[in-house]
This record gives structure tokens, sequence and C-alpha cells, in this order.
């Protein structure tokens, strides 16, 4: 499984770079999180958006503020120190962003029909 909370911070970064400004770069919006979903797995992007949802439950209970550790969290990757209250709330976002996100997802299945290929078409004589 990978880590998708970097990733998606990663991807997510459209107001500035994250480098720069941490998670304050960020737009986690669910239309984000789904293209960020499809572009990781174009098959299957709800396994992903759960792993999202996952993978955020576990940061708020290691760092957040009723976690093992209750300190809060360093990521050098994106530039972020996060209080254990800004891994609850991060976490909290997250995993509503997510949920919306796969609503969104939810909504792109495909309609059964088969595509007819161009070059498959015989001319009528």
């Amino acid at each position: 499984m990978q880590n998708h909370l970097e990733n998606l911070a990663q991807y997510c970064a459209k107001l500035c770079v994250i480098e720069c400004c941490g998670l304050d770069a960020c737009d986690f919006s669910p239309i984000h999180i789904a293209s960020y979903c499809l572009s990781r797995e174009p098959r299957y992007p709800l396994r992903v958006a759960n792993e999202i949802i996952e993978q955020a439950k576990s940061l708020k209970a290691n760092y957040g503020s009723k976690g093992a550790s209750a300190h809060g969290v360093k990521i050098n990757e994106i530039n972020e120190r996060l209080s254990d209250q800004r891994v609850d709330k991060l976490a909290e976002t997250l995993e509503q962003q997510t949920t919306l996100a796969i609503a969104i997802l939810d909504t792109e299945k495909t309609d059964d029909r088969h595509p007819v290929l161009v070059w498959d078409r015989q001319p009528n004589s």
C-alpha cells in the first residue's frame, strides 16, 4: 500500500509549492482527491479513496490529540510541523473530503456499452 497522505498533499498543492507553504498550499477539495485517486488507480479509484481514509484515521490515532504519541508530527517532505490538534483537523478534513470524493467517483461508472472501433467496421457494399 502506498503512503497516500504525502502523495496526496503533493498532488493537491494548487495554491503554492508545498516546499514553501506546507499544507497551506493544498486544496483538498473532493474533485482534487477524486482526480488523485483516478491518477493512482484508474480501474479501482475507490480502493485508493478508502486507503486515504484509513491512513488519515491512522495518522490521527498515532499523532492526534488522543493518539499514542499526542505530540503531533513533523513531515519534512512537505515542510510541515503539525501539532496534535492540527493533526486532528487534517485527518478529519481528509476523511470528510475523501468521503465526498467517493461520491464523485461512484457516479463515474460505465453504462456497459462496448466501444465500436472505427477500423472494425466493414464498408457497406
